[in-house]
């Protein structure tokens, strides 16, 4: 696995290195209503633009799994109070068995009057 991500990440390290360099020129960045303006080069206008995109779809994606999230959360907490549960019912079941041998009451014989 770890040679697979070497072979990826390498040859996209030197395409972006390439990119970097070929596109250095400076550009002159304006969002229309707002009265703020940069000069970037080129290449770091583009990674801004992919970052900013990046952001917004993990974003929106882990906004989405909210509802999955907390109906996982919901049932690990049934599973942990029904494993109380039955810790606690074990744990009474242990202390009612009878612990001489002969305490074991016959098949067929009523039990104790209450």
């Amino acid at each position: 696995m770890r040679r697979l991500s070497y072979i990826i990440t390498l040859p996209l390290a030197v395409v972006l290195v390439v990119f970097a360099i070929d596109n250095g020129a400076t550009m002159k960045i304006s969002l229309w209503p707002l009265p703020w303006e940069a000069s970037l080069p080129g290449f770091v206008a583009l990674f801004l633009a992919l970052l900013v995109g990046f952001l917004a779809g993990a974003t929106a994606a882990w906004l989405s799994g909210g509802k999955t999230r907390r109906h996982a959360r919901d049932l690990g907490d049934t599973v942990r109070a029904q494993a109380h549960q039955i810790a606690e019912q074990e744990r009474r079941h242990a202390a009612q068995r009878p612990t001489s041998p002969g305490a074991v009451t016959p098949a067929g014989s009523l039990p104790p009057p209450r």
